[in-house]
């Protein structure tokens, strides 16, 4: 009989492919995910290269991709690594994907890589492992309520019980999840797992309980669009059913159905396992002509694809059945084959083996060992040497380490010191500059309003000067804390604050504003001293343009000009000015000094009647 495990793969693959993909924030996740879905259901026919696909997708994902996806691509990986044969690979990946889903909080996820690692587990006969997976998804099942994956696991437990010879405990999951497929009118599920107890059922020598089952599976499999493999399963295990019983006439009929149905779809494994069983019935029935037929024809096959386990059966078959026959050349002829093929599976032959070449090197290790003593102080000698010398550079390296980072930290510190000093010099310079003269300002007014109380025009003017000072003073400190919060520490936040204050002086004017800048500029970084400057410049050069321009457009753009460039132009619509009439004027020279104080310049081009242009360019560091 072949390994249930075929029917087992085919149920979880499908299984796999039923479940709903999560939604993803990220296009590029659900894309990972469903070509993750696509090959963990690839990976029974196309193990090699799934692998090597899953290995590719794991390689494009790890820098950008979510938990979930990342999940489902370890899923895969270690499905692909099963069907390869690489069991302990299998695991770690599947292992990873069920920490993936973990993280991402999925509870079906987890479920599902649960299942998978339980089915990896008892390839390895390491049933306690399977079993421990299996518990915490049937908890998650039970918690969640979700029955189709609730079934699904208790179909699992029936397999694993089974192979453990725990018959009793197997056929209670079993009939448990066909209850459950049942319900759920799951019918490809239901097949399967009937499939599976009619398997346990024989074992149990209860062969009446197992045609039971198939009936059944043969009743809901007419109600399905065509399948011929799983039609030809249930014929099948329908005549390992009869063929219990010992009735080889039902038992031939469904076998030579199961044989047709492969035959048909040119499944030469399964071709050749049929032919085999149709002759060993067709020799039950004295048929030894028809026997012989089928027998070398499974043998023939079975050498073509090089499946030793059937070319041994059929030859077992053959000699026996040409033993009884009185054909003592064939039967020597294929009792020689079957021994031959016998000593190439034999696991006996591997531990004998396997003893022979442990003598030979507790033989060869015997005589080593007196060579081996003779040199034993010359090495003892040559270790103490070079652990000496290498205790005596590790406490160098460690002192030095110790010295090197304690100057390093120093370092660090009075770095950080000197430019707290900087800010805090920085900060008074500004007070004392900006606020002082206006505080100073503002209380000789209010004096000069004290002294001439009894003149209102008088009166009026000083609060009015008082007001502007107070004004001035109050945007002067906001520029100082913007200046220095460190949140602010990029040239975006910088554009930011400029269009705040456009926006105050343009809209009172109705002047109109277009501000454009790129979209990286949150990536270059500004100290508080070049964020102060390029502040204050942007302000002075709008607050000329609204002041004295007349305009009626107020243009103002950033861009990355170079690699390590900044260039700002600001420009206006308004009556323009002769450059040559202003170089004396204080304002300009304010302003190409903190052209100079950013490491870059100030360009201004202006025509009478047409507007202005001021192009400021300065390095990033």
């Amino acid at each position: 009989m072949r390994m249930p495990f075929i029917i087992l793969l085919l149920l979880v693959v499908s299984f796999s492919k039923g479940s709903a993909q999560p939604r993803f924030k990220n296009p590029n996740d659900s894309l990972l995910f469903a070509q993750a879905d696509s090959a963990f259901a690839s990976a029974s026919r196309y193990s090699d290269s799934m692998l090597v696909f899953t290995k590719a997708l794991l390689a494009k994902a790890t820098s950008s991709a979510g938990n979930l996806s990342l999940a489902n691509i370890h899923n895969a990986m270690g499905w692909a690594y099963m069907h390869r044969g690489f069991l302990d690979s299998s695991i770690n990946s599947l292992h990873t994907a069920w920490q993936f889903f973990g993280k991402a909080n999925d509870t079906n996820g987890i479920i599902r890589a649960c299942i998978n690692i339980a089915e990896v587990y008892t390839k390895q006969n390491k049933i306690a492992n399977a079993i421990q997976y299996l518990t915490q998804a049937d908890s998650l099942c039970t918690a969640t309520g979700n029955i189709p994956y609730y079934t699904n696991v208790q179909r699992q437990l029936g397999v694993v019980y089974r192979e453990a010879k725990d018959y009793k405990q197997a056929a209670a999951y079993l009939n448990r999840a066909l209850a459950g497929f049942l319900k759920l009118q799951d019918d490809f599920r239901y097949i399967s797992t009937g499939i599976s107890l009619s398997i346990l059922y024989r074992n149990l020598q209860l062969p009446d309980s197992s045609l039971y089952i198939l009936e059944q599976c043969k009743a809901v499999d007419s109600r399905q669009p065509a399948s011929p493999y799983r039609s030809a399963m249930i014929q099948e295990h329908l005549a390992e059913s009869y063929y219990q019983k010992k009735q080889f006439s039902k038992a031939l009929e469904h076998f030579s159905d199961a044989y047709g149905i492969f035959k048909k779809i040119n499944n030469k494994g399964d071709v050749a396992y049929e032919a085999l069983n149709v002759g060993k019935v067709l020799w039950q029935l004295q048929r030894h002509t028809e026997a012989e037929k089928y027998l070398t024809e499974a043998y023939r096959v079975s050498d073509t694809l090089k499946m030793l386990n059937y070319q041994y059966d059929i030859a077992q078959t053959l000699a026996d059945m040409y033993s009884q026959n009185g054909q003592w050349q064939k039967a020597y002829q294929y009792r020689n084959t079957a021994a031959t093929l016998r000593d190439s599976i034999d696991l006996s032959n591997q531990i004998k083996l396997t003893n022979e070449l442990k003598e030979k090197f507790e033989t060869e290790k015997k005589e080593n060992e007196i060579a081996l003593l003779k040199t034993q102080n010359e090495l003892t000698e040559a270790d103490n040497r070079k652990n000496r010398l290498l205790q005596y550079l590790f406490s160098v390296l460690f002192v030095a380490s110790v010295v090197i980072g304690w100057l390093l930290l120093n370092r660090v510190r009075i770095k950080r010191r000197l430019n707290e000093q900087l800010l805090r010099n920085q900060i008074a310079g500004d007070l004392h500059d900006d606020i002082g003269s206006a505080l100073s300002v503002i209380d000789i007014s209010s004096r000069i309003a004290l002294a001439k109380s009894e003149e209102p025009a008088v009166v009026t003017e000083q609060l009015q000067k008082i007001k502007q000072y107070t004004a001035h003073t109050m945007e002067s400190m906001s520029d100082i804390v913007w200046s220095v919060n460190p949140d602010n520490d990029n040239l975006e936040s910088v554009m930011t604050r400029v269009r705040e204050f456009a926006a105050e002086v343009c809209e009172p004017l109705h002047i109109q504003m277009e501000i454009s800048r790129e979209e990286e500029l949150d990536s270059v970084l500004l100290n508080a001293n070049k964020r102060k400057h390029v502040l204050l410049l942007c302000k002075e050069i709008i607050n000329n343009a609204v002041k004295y321009s007349g305009c009626t457009l107020l243009q103002v753009n950033c861009k990355v000009a170079d690699s390590n460039m900044i260039q700002i132009t600001i420009s206006d619509n308004g009556s323009g000015f002769n450059p040559e009439t202003v170089k004396k004027g204080n304002g300009l020279n304010n302003m190409r000094t903190r052209a100079a104080a950013l490491g870059g310049s100030l360009t201004l081009n202006s025509i009478l009647g047409q507007g202005t242009t001021a192009e400021i360019m300065f390095p990033v560091n």
